[in-house]
């Protein structure tokens, strides 16, 4: 962690902010690819397990809404360094930099946290799903923290490019508004509980936020 910070520190600079990205990226590949060997299966889980805030999550499964999660996060991690680059190429990396190492952090703790998705706690669960690790990653949602850390990226980006520019608005509503669409889409589909977006969107946040601030 002290390694990571003191690389934002020293930019940005290509040698350090590509490996760096590239890097942080390859470990959350990595983490994903074998999520279901390192995760620690704890159900069969109930209902009555689940904080009343976030029980309202679980039996959730509304149709398409996981697709079109899929497509809002796609959509800003795909506008975000495009709209990066526009205004400066190397920009574009640190939006990228920035969701690298959300991506980063958020397979990390869904590892240690292992917690259940909302489906893990409905009455129609196979019990084959209770051991498979791949069924305890809820926590916290990476559909909202890796788009929240590229739109809060570029929003702070263009801060600082463009200080009277009416684009700053549209930077810190509609990116930021995406991705807790497609949070919250997720909490429709059953993926995910609120605790895991409002958690995701925070983290996000401040990462996006710190990786342009430190650099």
């Amino acid at each position: 962690m002290w390694a990571l910070a003191l690389a934002l520190l020293a930019g940005p600079e290509p040698w350090v902010d590509v490996p760096l990205t590239l890097g942080a990226a390859g470990v959350w590949a990595g983490l994903a690819a074998n999520e279901g060997e390192l995760a620690d299966p704890s159900c069969p889980c109930a209902r009555g397990d689940v904080n009343a805030f976030d029980r309202r999550a679980v039996g959730l499964h509304v149709g398409g809404a996981e697709r079109a999660a899929d497509g809002l996060a796609a959509a800003t991690l795909i506008a975000a360094p495009l709209a990066a680059a526009a205004m400066e190429a190397g920009d574009a990396l640190l939006v990228a930099e920035a969701a690298a190492i959300t991506g980063l952090l958020t397979q990390s703790a869904k590892v240690v946290f292992s917690r259940p998705y909302p489906y893990m706690y409905s009455d129609r669960v196979f019990a084959e799903q209770n051991g498979d690790g791949v069924n305890y990653a809820s926590f916290w949602s990476g559909h909202t923290a890796v788009p929240m850390a590229a739109a809060v990226a570029l929003a702070r980006l263009v801060d600082r490019r463009h200080p009277a520019s009416p684009a700053r608005w549209v930077a810190w509503t509609a990116g930021p508004a995406l991705a807790l669409g497609a949070g919250a889409l997720q909490i429709a589909a059953g993926n995910h509980f609120p605790t895991d977006v409002a958690t995701g969107a925070l983290v996000g946040a401040a990462v996006g936020w710190a990786v342009v601030e430190l650099h």
